[in-house]
């Protein structure tokens, strides 16, 4: 997987928490919205490029590793923290 398209998990009211994969390059307009019991996103490789309102309703928290480039304190308007303070 390098992208994840648009739309690919709006409405996706049950989906709670997500893992993206290293490698993925792209998300795609609303990919994630409306999911509004998602709480936590996962990325397991660097930051991808992101379009607009990619997290439209829903407040997760974005989780990286360390060592993983083109990370900022937040991305996409959500708070971005490292794996290792997961709860």
């Amino acid at each position: 997987v390098t992208s994840i398209g648009v739309w690919a998990f709006r409405y996706c009211t049950s989906l709670t928490s997500i893992t993206i994969p290293d490698g993925v390059t792209s998300i795609g307009n609303y990919a994630f919205g409306r999911c509004g019991k998602l709480t936590s996103v996962t990325f397991l490789g660097d930051a991808p490029e992101i379009e607009d309102e990619v997290f439209q309703n829903a407040t997760p928290t974005i989780y990286r590793k360390p060592e993983a480039k083109g990370w900022g304190d937040t991305f996409a308007g959500r708070p971005v923290k490292l794996i290792s303070e997961k709860p």
